[in-house]
């Protein structure tokens, strides 16, 4: 069985391994199962903990950590780094609210990532192999690969199922740009790994992690150069989302190379070319953030009758694969690449293979968010997705500043917007750009789930002052007037 390593080897880490991977772990023998599920991450957690609440026989394989990336390299991590960051931006604000340091806030690296690591290894005792045992899920730890259309092999060890559930994930795209040498580039896998900050950090990919981590390692102290082949950053939201967030890198010392590609990369110095000619950027560390690839490639697929497709694991509608008693969920086949999505299409998988609820995953309303300050959310049918689907949608918008809590706060730059189907008022999509956005989009998601109308959201009570408020405003200003019934006098 293969041994997993974290650095720094440091109490949090090895709490982290024994918790995700206990290096004396010994693999039972293998044997027959109603269902094995391959992958050990919130996909396959929840997938094999479902189903054995269920009282089915169940296994779930892992080669890595359990927990899987969001809470070893993702999430929590980097949510871990980002409030640090947060808080050190904040403690530099002290005049727009009364107050002055007599020094700059001073940040210690080391403390930081320390940090980092002790929330990382409590996030994950929730995941950690023992809790899936007593669920009563067998762990299996090691490479797993399929040996037949019901039959796959752990280390060695042979389990036949009846049904199976892909749940493997995803990596981190590598992008070929020449003299890149493994090992002296960082990913969402290692980048968690330092104990000091780079005096000059560039980050290549202008998507949600290299926003985020950009302007994290920026706030820490970092000289910043981010390179996005895009020329806006967040290309899958809305471009105003985008704009706004780049006004805002720049504002903090960010230096945006948009519209340019990585081509060369060694001894410290990366050259780019983009529209108006070449730039070369020198780094003490070069962090790569330029998407994620399903993996699925070592899991001998073809021995199940499996097929890969764009996104991963081809499926249908149903998340079934081309067998018939194999399905995938999150990262390994469903497009959109968030944690939650993983989780809801494993409860989706599990409800239709074994109770055969022939759910389609289009039901799924999956918001995301990015964490950014101000964070970007965004749920539903939005104006570009309208547009590529043939949808013909409203849209209604309103600035934060217009909203006192977010003003009182110091946190006015932003907006909400909701889109609702054309001529029926129903909601169907919002986007929001605030300093807690992704707190705040479920409202939205909830909405949409439960196909309510503008009126809706206009006639509920809202805390005031809140954020929160910025729905209901838009609502109250365009939602249809309601008729109010008048008593006939006697």
């Amino acid at each position: 069985m293969a041994t997993v390593e974290l650095y720094p080897d440091d109490v949090h880490n090895q709490r982290t391994i024994r918790q995700g991977h206990p290096p004396d772990w010994v693999n039972r023998e293998g044997g027959d199962y109603d269902l094995v599920v391959l992958g050990g991450g919130p996909g396959g957690l929840i997938a094999a903990t479902t189903a054995a609440a269920g009282g089915l026989r169940v296994a779930m394989t892992e080669q890595r950590l359990t927990g899987g990336t969001c809470v070893n390299f993702g999430c929590t991590p980097s949510k871990a780094l980002i409030r640090c960051a947060r808080a050190v931006h904040d403690a530099g604000r002290g005049g727009e609210f009364g107050f002055r340091l007599d020094t700059p806030p001073r940040v210690d690296f080391g403390s930081v990532m320390e940090r980092v690591r002790r929330i990382r290894s409590m996030s994950s005792s929730g995941d950690a192999v023992e809790v899936a045992e007593q669920a009563g899920v067998e762990v299996y730890l090691g490479h797993t690969r399929f040996t037949a259309p019901n039959a796959v092999e752990v280390d060695g060890r042979p389990l036949r199922f009846q049904k199976a559930v892909i749940a493997t994930g995803s990596d981190p795209v590598v992008p070929p740009i020449e003299g890149l040498r493994t090992g002296e580039y960082l990913t969402n896998e290692t980048v968690f790994s330092l104990t000091e900050l780079p005096a000059r950090m560039v980050v290549i990919g202008g998507g949600p992690l290299g926003c985020e981590l950009a302007q994290a390692f920026r706030r820490l102290g970092s000289e910043v150069d981010l390179v996005s082949r895009p020329r806006t950053l967040l290309p899958r939201d809305e471009p105003e989302v985008g704009e706004l967030i780049g006004r805002r890198f720049e504002q903090e010392g960010l230096r945006l190379h948009l519209g340019f590609t990585a081509v060369r990369a060694g001894d410290g110095s990366l050259l780019v070319q983009g529209p108006d000619g070449t730039r070369e950027l020198a780094y003490d560390a070069l962090l790569l953030a330029a998407g994620r690839k399903p993996n699925v490639e070592h899991l001998d697929l073809g021995a199940a009758g499996v097929h890969v497709a764009r996104y991963g694991v081809e499926v249908d509608e149903y998340l079934c694969s081309g067998n018939a008693n194999i399905y995938a969920v999150g990262d390994a086949a469903f497009p959109q690449k968030f944690t939650h999505a993983a989780m809801a299409t494993a409860r989706l998988s599990i409800a239709n293979t074994l109770d055969g609820a022939r759910r389609p995953a289009r039901e799924l309303v999956i918001p995301h968010c990015t964490y950014t300050d101000p964070e970007v959310a965004e749920v539903g049918l939005t104006p570009r997705r309208a547009r590529d689907e043939g949808v013909e949608i409203d849209a209604y918008r309103l600035e934060l500043a217009k909203v006192e809590r977010a003003f009182i706060d110091g946190e006015e730059e932003g907006f909400g917007a909701i889109y609702t189907r054309s001529g029926s008022g129903e909601i169907v999509g919002a986007t929001l750009v605030a300093a807690h956005a992704g707190e705040m989009i479920s409202e939205l998601t909830l909405a949409i789930t439960n196909q309510l109308p503008l009126e809706a959201l206009a006639n509920t009570v809202h805390c005031y002052p809140t954020q929160a408020e910025v729905f209901q405003r838009i609502a109250l200003q365009h939602a249809k007037p309601q008729k109010v019934a008048v008593p006939h006098p006697r």
